[in-house]
């Protein structure tokens, strides 16, 4: 490929802002070599890392993204590591007092939120383990156990400049679950308790916080619980029915083109639904897996970004190593995606989208909680 050269026949315009963000991540941090002017661009430029980071998030096949989830040795990624390139999954850049201790929260836009002892000190860190830049968030310890299901709102296109983290408090009863929130705001360097209650008639907490366009959501049951960043609102909906027994099926929340996608796994069937004006639930795609592929009674779904299914298939005398496929719930395309290595630390719930982006790592404004 010929080094771009943006004194010949290109417009600026066309170039850094049409061509340049759809490069692989690889391929741009080669080009921050050429010039002074082209590393600024790449490295600090806020509307250049927005292009990039929309380009880059809107199609897992090609502009590499993933996913992203936490091993003993650091970060580990699918479908392709070579393809999602990042720099240093050891996560060595964050000089943590214990590294084999670090655990993924979640992951939005290109960001990880991160909780460990950094310096001595237990603490959350959102990162971008791309450009190898973070921030230590204060957390104050309460007295139960850390809860792994905070969600962080990101957006490097509408506000590049700050960050959002939402930890949701459960509060149990005979048959309900009372939530509330607490709220860290980048701007202000501040945790505060939001006015927002939502009940839900349930025993399940919530796990594995997604967001689209601002917005939080958790699954919870048979129910997605969520909280609007921007609005500082709160409230619950009940998900497409299924009449099986919630521990004979698999769901995932996914997010694709800012929507928020649902799918279910059951009895070898599978059937992917999208949340239509915030409260309508739209069934888009249905199939089952018999036949899909060779040993279909053992794959697995372990990853849904919104449009492609990941699924693993065990290899015989092979504990650990699977055959990773992608299913297009669109078209019912199945891809092989080659062999990933899932070890005994491995948790499904744990697995977050994951995308290179250039952004630079918001910074804590004011203060401290």
């Amino acid at each position: 490929m010929n080094t771009p050269n943006k004194d010949k026949d290109l417009p600026e315009h066309l170039l850094h802002h049409i061509i340049l963000p759809r490069l692989s991540f690889k391929c741009l941090n080669r080009f921050k070599c050429i010039s002074k002017n082209m590393y600024e661009l790449i490295s600090a430029d806020t509307k250049f890392a927005a292009d990039q980071s929309r380009s880059g998030s809107a199609d897992t096949s090609s502009s590499g993204c993933g996913f992203v989830y936490m091993t003993h040795s650091g970060l580990a990624f699918f479908p392709d590591p070579a393809l999602i390139g990042v720099p240093d999954p050891s996560l060595n850049f964050l000089n943590s007092t214990s590294p084999t201790k670090i655990k993924l929260v979640t992951s939005t836009n290109g960001l990880l939120l991160l909780h460990g002892e950094f310096s001595g000190t237990k603490s959350l860190c959102v990162c971008n383990p791309a450009i190898k830049e973070m921030v230590f968030v204060p957390y104050v310890d309460r007295e139960e156990k850390f809860s792994c299901e905070m969600g962080l709102v990101y957006d490097p296109c509408e506000l590049p400049h700050r960050f959002t983290i939402v930890d949701p408090l459960a509060n149990h009863h005979t048959n309900d679950i009372l939530y509330q929130f607490d709220v860290f705001l980048s701007e202000t360097g501040k945790w505060t308790r939001s006015s927002q209650k939502v009940n839900i008639r349930t025993i399940f907490e919530p796990i594995k916080a997604v967001c689209a366009k601002g917005v939080i959501y958790w699954l919870c049951g048979k129910f997605l619980l969520w909280y609007d960043a921007k609005k500082d609102l709160a409230g619950s909906l009940a998900l497409p029915a299924v009449e099986v027994s919630m521990l004979d099926f698999v769901r995932y929340v996914g997010v694709y083109a800012g929507e928020i996608m649902f799918l279910c796994v059951w009895s070898g069937k599978i059937m992917v639904w999208r949340l239509t004006g915030g409260s309508r639930w739209d069934r888009l795609h249905a199939a089952r897996w018999t036949g899909m592929v060779d040993g279909s009674s053992f794959i697995r779904p372990v990853g849904f970004d919104g449009r492609f299914v990941y699924i693993v298939v065990p290899l015989k005398d092979k504990d650990n190593t699977k055959r990773l496929l992608s299913w297009e719930a669109k078209t019912g395309r199945v891809e092989e995606k080659g062999l990933v290595t899932l070890n005994e630390d491995w948790r499904g719930d744990r697995i977050f989208k994951y995308a290179n982006i250039m952004a630079r790592v918001p910074q804590i404004l004011h203060g401290t909680s």
